[in-house]
């Protein structure tokens, strides 16, 4: 939502960029025109014959429509340019609003965030102090079944069967591993088995 707003702010500065170009760009036109009218007006002072007068009042005058047209574009385009910097102070306002919204949330959210990796570290940190009790390779099969599969790699006997596969265990393997002499993996699909206390 934030970026959405910024997003908003930046498309908004654009938009008043390109207004206040044309209205310079305009401004320049309109101060030439005036410019060019200024001179006409100078000529006609001097000017001695009634046809070069006419010819002189006629361009005045065209001129002076055309000067009209560019300034009512002028101000057309100054109340566009007026709405645009609105348009951005609201855009920018709603950033400034939302960004405050969301400081207490963010620290919020901090917070949490610092919590579960506390409790992600002490977590791990209790794995593998656990993990110190079994045999190196025990851990290491442990591990590599972990990464391959997303399924538990840790499953109880089903009777006489795998828990996850229900393929059936030989029995001289099941009575090993319901004794605790045996931690020991399935033939079908890997996965670690042991017996689940009665």
């Amino acid at each position: 939502m934030r970026e959405a707003g910024k997003g908003e702010v930046q498309v908004a500065k654009r938009r008043l960029d390109d207004g206040t170009k044309k209205k310079q760009d305009l401004e320049v036109r309109i101060e030439s025109y005036r410019t060019i009218q200024d001179k006409r007006r100078q000529r006609l002072e001097t000017v001695r014959g009634v046809r070069e007068a006419q010819a002189v009042m006629t361009e005045v005058e065209m001129a002076r429509s055309v000067l009209a047209k560019e300034e009512t574009e002028w101000i057309r385009i100054s109340e566009g340019v007026h709405d645009l910097e609105r348009a951005l102070k609201a855009a920018e306002d709603r950033v400034v609003a939302l960004e405050q919204e969301q400081t207490e949330a963010r620290g919020d959210l901090a917070r949490e965030q610092s919590e579960v990796t506390r409790e992600r570290e002490a977590a791990l940190a209790e794995r593998s102090t656990s993990a110190q009790a079994l045999e190196r390779t025990i851990r290491q099969r442990y591990d590599r079944l972990r990464s391959a599969r997303s399924v538990e790699v840790v499953v109880a006997l089903k009777g006489d069967a795998c828990g996850a596969c229900f393929t059936t265990v030989p029995r001289h393997r099941r009575s090993q591993i319901r004794a605790g002499t045996l931690l020991d993996n399935c033939e079908a699909c890997g996965v670690i088995l042991f017996a689940e206390a009665e």
